[in-house]
Order: structure tokens, then C-alpha cells, then sequence
């Protein structure tokens, strides 16, 4: 696995103009057609990936399946990915497979050895765009939904815009935020999914 830092940005609609100029001018290039993204994550009975994430425990993880319906871009065969994200004090990594059983794998869950049993908790959707500027990628996150894996309750996250930036090498990082004016935020799609969705119960108690 290869180690990769990356930093998150928050834009409202109004500034995503700005920064396709921005990207524009830094001579940016589209990686992959703007792609439909589904993910379902997977978490233990007490909820330990969501609590370490929001604590800021390392090393911590993430569980999920990916996919990408109705994309003409991915192959049958890796239309489902299981990946296991990590994120410890060197970066993130991240590991990838797509030979498993989905339907057994949502129905009798994941066993991870840091978390234990782990279940379907929350599936997040969005559309995403992908660039490369110097030698980092730059991810363009808009149509956020979040559903209750279980009950099937569907939020609709706000018009904000999540745009994440990533490379290998702390010193693009740096370069780029010389640069980039917009708002860098702590964020996870899990974590402000897993909060929506009680808030919404909350509420109708």
C-alpha cells in the first residue's frame, strides 16, 4: 500500500465556478469521466470506526464497498470494490478488492481484526470529478446523499461542495495551499452521514 496525504476543502455552489478557473489556470486535466459513486460503510455494534475517526485515533480505518453504477468506465467484474482505508501517522493508505461475495458479505458482515464483527451501517452517494494538477489529484464531490443502510431513510446532504486534494508528497500539499483560497476543513462522508442520520431520528422522537 502506498502512503498519501491529502487535504479536504469545503465549497458552496456559488465558488465551484472559482475553482474550475482555478483549476483551469494551473493547466489541470481531467483523469476519468464524472463518475456516480455509491458506498456502503461498514461498522461494529459500538460504532468504533466512527468514534476513532472523530476522535482522531491512528491508526484507525474505514470499511466499505464501493461502486460505480452505470458507469461504462468499470468492468463487470470490479463493479463491486471492498476497500479498507487506513489512516495512521505516516498517511493514508488504502487496500482493494473486488473478488468476494457482496451478498454475503451485506448479509453475514466483515471481520476485521482491529474492530471485530462489522455490518452494513450506511451507504453515501455522490457524483465526483477527477483532475490532476502537478503531481496531485484533485476530487471534485457534489449530490451528497446519505441513506440508513437498514431503514432506508434518505438524507440530502447541503449544496456544499467536497473537493479533496491528494499526493504522495507533503511538499505538493504545501504548494497548493499557497494557492488554493478555499475554506480546508476536517471531514469525513462516513462520520457526517453516521450524524445526519441520528439527527434526523432525533428530531421525530
Amino acid at each position: 500500500m502506498n502512503f498519501r496525504i491529502e487535504n479536504k476543502y469545503k465549497l458552496e455552489k456559488d465558488k465551484l465556478f472559482n475553482l474550475y478557473e482555478f483549476l483551469k489556470e494551473n493547466s489541470a486535466h481531467t483523469l476519468y469521466p464524472k463518475r456516480y459513486i455509491k458506498s456502503v460503510y461498514f461498522d461494529n455494534q459500538t460504532l468504533s470506526c466512527y468514534n476513532d475517526s472523530i476522535e482522531g485515533v491512528v491508526p484507525r480505518k474505514k470499511i466499505r464497498i464501493r461502486s460505480y453504477p452505470n458507469s461504462k468506465n468499470v468492468l463487470k467484474e470490479n463493479f463491486y470494490n471492498l476497500e479498507i482505508k487506513v489512516n495512521s501517522a505516516d498517511g493514508k493508505s488504502k487496500s482493494s478488492e473486488n473478488k468476494f461475495d457482496y451478498n454475503k458479505l451485506i448479509k453475514t458482515g466483515y471481520y476485521d481484526l482491529s474492530y471485530g464483527h462489522c455490518f452494513p451501517n450506511v451507504e453515501v452517494s455522490y457524483f465526483r470529478e477527477y483532475f490532476s494538477v502537478y503531481d496531485f489529484r484533485v476530487t471534485i464531490d457534489q449530490s451528497i446523499n446519505y441513506r440508513d443502510f437498514n431503514k432506508k431513510k434518505i438524507i440530502t446532504a447541503n449544496d456544499s461542495i467536497i473537493v479533496e486534494v491528494k499526493s504522495n508528497y507533503l511538499e505538493s500539499l504545501n504548494h497548493i495551499d499557497e494557492k488554493f483560497y478555499f475554506q480546508k476543513i476536517r471531514y469525513s462522508k462516513y462520520c457526517n452521514a453516521v450524524e445526519e442520520i441520528n439527527s434526523l431520528y432525533n428530531s421525530h422522537l
